[in-house]
């Protein structure tokens, strides 16, 4: 196990790498190079975590199991936490809430959102390619952290089916984080030939009432188009 200052090594430089990869990816559109520093930077930042977690693993009769997959199956979701696991995605989604976690400075937030999106997207390919429960995912939402809640909004994006009306409107009136907030508009928007009639008025005067939405311009734009849907 590395203990003190090697992980203290690799965290410095991982910050300062990954800092260094924001800086360029964000501020000055850099290209490949910054990209390439904010992804080994993340990665050195995630490595010490990765190594404590190693102490909370399980061995269970099928094996090693994480505790966030253990989390996920105490709320409700046994089967989507088997599929997290296999498909590797419940590591993804841990190391991303830490990496949030950590980089809490406002120079990050639009890297940290990019992270987001890169979680919500590699969530929505699993689910177009895995059989997923919809009231698990639908539980797992209710239930789970912020980062948890995004994952199962990207989940319903990949099959729709998975994906219903409360969970949409409470993505929209009441996230946990704006992100959360955004991937609910983008759910209601793929998900509106689906929806009756009754939710849809109800998404529109969501949307309608939102002073957060009309304050973000990514989250105002997605708006402006779903209040142009027909509502019957």
């Amino acid at each position: 196990m590395l203990r003190g200052w090697p992980v203290w090594l690799l965290a410095v430089t991982g910050v300062a790498l990954a800092g260094a990869g924001v800086y360029r990816v964000v501020v000055t559109a850099g290209g490949s190079g910054g990209i390439a520093a904010l992804t080994a930077g993340s990665l050195l930042l995630v490595s010490p975590f990765v190594i404590r977690r190693v102490e909370q693993l399980s061995v269970t009769t099928s094996g090693l199991e994480m505790r966030l997959s253990r989390d996920i199956a105490e709320l409700g979701a046994p089967k989507a936490a088997r599929i997290l696991d296999r498909t590797d995605l419940a590591w993804y989604a841990q190391s991303y809430s830490f990496i949030h976690r950590e980089l809490g400075a406002d120079d990050y937030q639009n890297a940290k959102v990019h992270l987001q999106d890169l979680l919500v997207d590699r969530a929505a390919a699993v689910a177009d390619r895995e059989k997923f429960d919809a009231s698990e995912v639908r539980t797992l939402f209710q239930n789970a952290t912020p980062t948890m809640r995004v994952l199962a909004l990207g989940l319903m994006q990949g099959d729709p089916s998975l994906a219903d009306e409360r969970t949409i409107l409470d993505a929209i009136t009441s996230p946990l984080s704006p992100n959360e907030q955004y991937q609910g508009l983008k759910l209601a928007e793929q998900s509106w030939p689906r929806l009756k009639p009754a939710s849809r008025a109800a998404v529109q005067a969501a949307i309608e009432a939102s002073p957060e939405i009309k304050a973000a311009s990514s989250r105002r734009a997605l708006a402006e188009n779903i209040l142009t849907l027909p509502t019957s």
